[in-house]
């Protein structure tokens, strides 16, 4: 009798259990594990606004921190792993449909598996980001401008992941920057992806790892299990060189409000070029440096108007 009792409430609070979804969808219950499963309650579209990214293994906001070792169980339930790294990045939760676009990637990575010597490509594991597959139009990056389109935030999704898998010290195939530098992350940590351009990592531990999505509140984090090995992975993003913006985009106008003679619209940008630098440390103790990728920014021309003359 006190083993049902015990088993009815167990049901009890696995279904009023919070969501780690908040604010885009519900939990369910999969192969033993708490999943996420996805529902639409959210809307509309907004002007995408700035936030800002940290990861945790090793160093949380610029401090040395003890690794997590939160056990949990792999998606067989068979045996436990070790939680060895995670990377948290930010996003304006009021711009819905970017917002929508970040939890619907999201939800592909339920305790996704990966096994030993394997490949995770981002595009292969999310798809196209279509409009027939659920994404809205937000802001994307499109030769060297924010312009609408379907799918907008998703970089963002495969920047955390790249970040978290590399803070756990695993391998990467491919990774390539965007053309401007992305509000949520430093210089040479973002990860863009398109139709035509991937995210391929590469499972090099020797034991399989788990990755697990989460979004809550305006906060999208990964975290990866595994073997928890002795060495830590921090990661410096230095500048190299700042390029100036090139020479600005003259428009020719019959107007411009105020009588002017010309107007600035956009501002000028400057472009950079930076590196990423990983840091190995065993014991406290630093033995590995070495520059991991190298990236270049482009700047971006400032646009005028300028008044045609007639005389």
């Amino acid at each position: 009798m006190r083993k049902t009792f015990a088993v009815i409430i167990t049901a009890i609070v696995l279904l009023l259990a919070p969501s780690a979804f908040s604010g885009y969808g519900n939990f369910r219950e999969g192969e033993g594990l708490t999943c996420v499963s996805f529902s639409d309650k959210s809307g509309g579209q907004g002007e995408e606004k700035a936030a800002s990214g940290h990861f945790a293994r090793g160093e949380a906001e610029g401090r040395e921190a003890a690794p997590e070792r939160t056990e949990r169980k792999e998606a067989t339930g068979r045996k436990s792993a070790a939680l060895i790294a995670s990377y948290t990045t930010t996003f304006d939760k009021n711009v819905t449909a970017r917002s929508y676009n970040i939890a619907l990637a999201c939800k592909n990575f339920c305790y996704y598996r990966v096994g030993a010597g394997e490949e995770l490509s981002f595009n292969g594991v999310v798809g196209r980001r279509t409009v027939e597959n659920g994404y809205r139009e937000a802001k994307v990056i499109e030769n060297g401008e924010y312009v609408p389109g379907v799918g907008g935030g998703v970089c963002q999704v495969s920047t955390t992941l790249y970040n978290a898998w590399i803070t756990a010290g695993l391998g990467v195939v491919s990774v390539r920057a965007h053309s401007l530098p992305s509000s949520y992350c430093e210089m040479s940590r973002d990860a863009t992806v398109s139709d035509w351009i991937d995210l391929v990592l590469v499972n090099d531990s020797g034991a399989d790892v788990v990755v697990n999505a989460t979004v809550t509140g305006n906060r999208v984090r990964f975290d990866v299990y595994g073997v928890l090995g002795e060495y830590v992975y921090r990661y410096e993003s230095r500048l190299i060189e700042k390029t100036p913006p090139p020479e600005p985009v003259l428009e020719y106008v019959d107007y411009i409000e105020g009588g002017l003679e010309s107007k600035q619209i956009s501002p000028a940008k400057n472009g950079y070029v930076t590196e990423l630098v990983m840091h190995v440390y065993l014991g406290g103790d630093e033995i590995e440096k070495k520059t991991v990728r190298r990236d270049v920014y482009r700047g971006v021309a400032a646009k005028v108007l300028v008044r045609n003359s007639y005389d």
